[in-house]
Formats: C-alpha cells, structure tokens, sequence
C-alpha cells in the first residue's frame, strides 16, 4: 500500500498510484484515467507525470477520489501539488513548512533535519568552531565565537540541534566534536533548505561590508558580457575554485577562524 505522507512530490506520487492500480486491474490505462479525471486526452495524464503540465484544485479532488485518498491524505496531496506549483520563494518555503508539520511521525526525519540544519546560517559556523576548539557546555562562549554573535540560548538549541541530528557528537571525555554523517534528502525539501542558506549567507555578506575593515574581507564584483556557452564554461572554472578552496582548508595543520565564501553569478539583462 502506498504511503501518500511518504512523498514530496505529487507527481512521483500520482505514478505510482497509477501503477500500483494498474497491477491489481490490468484494464486501468491511461485512456480510462482520463474518462474518470475529465481530461480530454490520454496524453495529459503523461504530460503531467514528466513535469510538462499542471493540475488545477479541480483535479487535485479528482485524483483523490479516483485514488481513494482520505481527508488527511487529501489535505497533503493538495500541499503538495502547491508546492509544486509555488511561483517563488516564500511559496515554496511556506508550503514546505506545512508539508513537514503534516508529514506522519513514523516517516523517517531526514528532511526535516536538512531543512533545519540549512534555515540557520550560524549552525554550519557553530559546526566548524567545534571543530577548532575543544567545547563542552559553555554555551556564552560558544555563542560569542560566532561572528555576527549570536546568543546564548541560539547557541544551546545549535549544538542540541547538531547533536540529534548527527553532525557533532559528544565523547566519553564529555567533548564536542564534528561527527562525519551527512544528511541527504530528496531535491524537493533540498532546494527550499539551501535556497534559505544563500539568502541567509547574501544577507552576512552585506552586513561584512560595514563589520570589518577591508584587510579583513575580499569582496570583488564583475559585470560581463558573455554566450550561454561562455557562462558554462564559467561556472565549470568555479565549481573548480570551490574545490580547490576546500583542498586548502583541508590541508590546514592548525586553523585558527572559520570563514564563508559566497559565490553569487547571475543575469543583468535577457538575451
């Protein structure tokens, strides 16, 4: 049986409900899906599944009924279809929100986790400090190392956070230390947790500007003009910068500070 709070996206979701009938009634097809839908074509059903079409409240309460969905599975399968079709940001973040709250307990954690970890910028800094100082409860300390500061409380509900979700663990000798588990998840709740980070980080490197002296930051900005094929040769050359930062940092014997690295390319006219 298919577990419709497993799912984040509605139209893997509507796939595999087709399929899981279409194994208990040969009969059931595309064409038949459509007289009980209302579509006018076979093809739109397909159309769908592949991220080529749409589909409007009207359908969301046909598909549910065509399914057998309950309230409850009605109710998020709706979320669904409009986080899908979210038009921005907020949307998305504020559907997905829900989508999390609805999701049943049994269902393993992951996504929320990485939503978490990804809606806080100074969890990935607390991260990196632990990895640098040796740290055990004093959390007005810790909280003072973050630049920006954050406060105390901020710092307690990071390492708590961390802790649970596997990316710090605490020693027999009652020390914080980096753990090497990472949290993966599907593109869906990815996308609306690390596009929380870049605006979360784009908003740091504003305020850098005027919390530092220059010797203290690089921040450098171009204006160019380039082809679709000179842009991806671009962004090839810094996907090779970050690693080659990482390589460095890597190499480090004894580091001393935490930094961020923003990277921000992006259109200024239209073709």
């Amino acid at each position: 049986m298919i577990d419709v709070f497993e799912y984040l996206n509605y139209r893997k979701l509507l796939q595999d409900c087709y399929e899981e009938r279409k194994r208990s009634n040969s009969a059931f097809s595309y064409r038949l899906l459509a007289s009980k839908v209302g579509f006018s074509s076979p093809g739109f059903f397909s159309n769908i599944i592949k991220g080529k079409r749409n589909i409007s409240a009207e359908y969301i309460l046909k598909f549910a009924e065509l399914f057998k969905f309950n309230k409850a599975e009605t109710e998020f399968f709706e979320l669904l279809v409009l986080f899908d079709q979210a038009k921005n940001h907020a949307q998305k973040k504020y559907y997905f929100e829900r989508i999390l709250s609805h999701r049943k307990s049994k269902i393993k954690v992951t996504d929320a986790q990485q939503y978490e970890f990804y809606s806080k910028w100074y969890y990935t800094a607390i991260r990196e400090i632990i990895d640098l100082k040796p740290f055990r409860s004093n959390f007005e300390e810790l909280a003072r190392q973050v630049s920006p500061p954050i406060t105390t409380v901020e710092a307690q509900r990071a390492v708590e956070f961390l802790e649970k979700a596997g990316f710090i663990e605490k020693g027999c000798d009652g020390f914080y230390r980096q753990s090497d588990r990472f949290i993966t998840t599907g593109y869906e709740a990815q996308s609306v947790a690390i596009t929380n980070f870049l605006m979360g980080t784009a908003d740091l490197a504003k305020e850098a500007i005027d919390r530092y002296p220059r010797d203290k930051r690089s921040m450098a900005t171009l204006t160019l003009t380039l082809t679709e094929e000179s842009y991806a040769v671009l962004h090839e050359r810094l996907k090779g910068v970050a690693r080659e930062l990482m390589e460095i940092a890597r190499s480090e014997k004894k580091p001393d500070r935490v930094y961020h690295v923003n990277f921000h390319v992006f259109p200024m006219s239209k073709v």
